[in-house]
């Protein structure tokens, strides 16, 4: 899997040549029309035909008030149905296009610093101003407040969520920078290492604990378990976020046995997801080491000889289905690509296509995970999703489709 960090990969996914950033603006600029056209009006008439679902009832209200409160639950239903559907497409949408189109990858080439801008723009910056804005809109809209738990200050409410989507957003990203590499910071790999010499007596307290931290010794050569600040992995997030929690409940003098049922709670809610990830996983696992998905991507490239546009999208969007993370996708059909593909002027149009296609299919593929949480959490059947997004995708497909002939057609 090292092959990806090889020049012709990195080729694949730098992004160098003026015209094809050129391109790329272009796509963007169509998608956000086709999310005008396609998604905002569609949204408008769902939150029009709830607000009619909800004045039926009313011509009921003089003759019999126990059916009035049957049609009005029934009303409310289908207005939180409604209201369910209304997942923000747009987020889903522009990600799409700023994730793939303008080169949130460039960590997989080796080109950490535009990966880091990348990351602060695209992974940061526009999903917390489409989230603050889906946020209030939210609290802009009227609902009944029926059975809900009163609040007594709700601007302090707004602020401690508000704080703590920030604060949670600056520490995730905090904790995957490479500091020391990238900014020559090394407070907190110096921290890592002081953690180590902690003992009692001839006692290492986190050796022994919790783990060695790890540390990197002159020759290169990394030992211990405990990842320093600026190299956590999710699972280190995860858990640093579970002390945090802790301390926080420890704080506020919240019991153990509610806190630890709350914990066991939440643990119910999400386990079905963790699962289904889980098996997306093993999924992953057996397209690459089995080498399924090379053989697949290989056929279809087969198809034709040399490089066609068509072959390539759709040995593209096979692969990113079958192997749905990006590292292992470029690394198992990029290959393939780069292995056909003698013209090097042409990788500019085989990354594009690959960016692209790779993140149009995390819309709406069976096998992305981010997209299976999102409908798990807002319990949306995937048939009904896949129904509601679909011509958004083929509009996608289409500008992604008719810039590549247009890269390569300037090549």
């Amino acid at each position: 899997m090292c092959g990806i960090y090889n020049s012709t990969l990195f080729s694949l996914l730098s992004l160098e040549v003026n015209t094809l950033l050129l391109v790329k603006i272009i796509v963007l600029v169509l998608a956000l029309a086709v999310l005008i056209f396609f998604v905002a009006p569609r949204k408008l008439k769902v939150q029009k035909t709830a607000k009619k679902e909800v004045k039926k009832p009313s011509a009921k209200q003089e003759s019999k008030k126990s059916s009035v409160k049957k049609v009005a639950t029934k009303a409310s239903a289908n207005k939180e149905d409604k209201s369910v559907k209304k997942v923000n497409k747009t987020i889903y949408a522009v990600l799409t296009i700023l994730l793939g189109t303008l080169g949130i990858n460039k960590f997989y080439a080796g080109k950490i610093k535009a990966g880091i801008l990348s990351i602060v723009f695209c992974w940061t910056l526009i999903p917390t101003i489409l989230s603050i804005a889906e946020f209030i809109t939210i609290l802009t809209e009227k609902s009944d407040k029926e059975g809900k738990i009163p609040v007594t200050s709700k601007r302090r409410t707004n602020v401690l969520f508000g704080t703590s989507l920030v604060l949670f957003v600056l520490f995730t990203l905090g904790s995957i920078i490479p500091w020391e590499s990238l900014f020559n910071i090394t407070i907190f790999s110096d921290f890592n290492s002081f953690l180590s010499e902690i003992k009692i007596g001839d006692y290492a307290v986190f050796s022994n604990i919790i783990g060695a931290p790890i540390v990197t010794d002159s020759t290169g050569y990394a030992s211990g378990v405990i990842n320093a600040f600026g190299s956590f992995t999710m699972l280190d997030v995860a858990i640093f976020l579970l002390i945090i929690t802790a301390v926080i409940a420890l704080c506020s003098k919240i019991k153990f046995n509610d806190f630890i049922a709350t914990e066991t709670e939440g643990i119910k809610k999400v386990l079905p997801i963790a699962i289904t990830a889980m098996l997306i996983s093993i999924v992953l696992v057996i397209m690459v080491t089995s080498g399924v998905a090379t053989t697949i991507a290989n056929w279809i490239i087969s198809i034709t000889d040399g490089f066609n546009i068509a072959t390539a999208t759709l040995s593209s969007m096979v692969g990113s289905v079958l192997t749905s993370d990006f590292y292992y996708f470029a690394s198992t059909v990029g290959v393939v690509f780069t292995s056909v593909v003698s013209n090097a002027d042409l990788y500019g149009v085989i990354g594009f296509i690959m960016q692209s296609i790779y993140y149009l299919m995390m819309i709406f593929a069976p096998t992305s995970v981010a997209l299976i949480i999102g409908l798990y959490y807002l319990n949306i059947p995937f048939g009904k999703w896949f129904k509601y997004i679909w011509k958004v995708l083929l509009a996608l497909l289409i500008i992604i489709v008719v810039a590549s002939i247009i890269i390569f057609a300037l090549v």
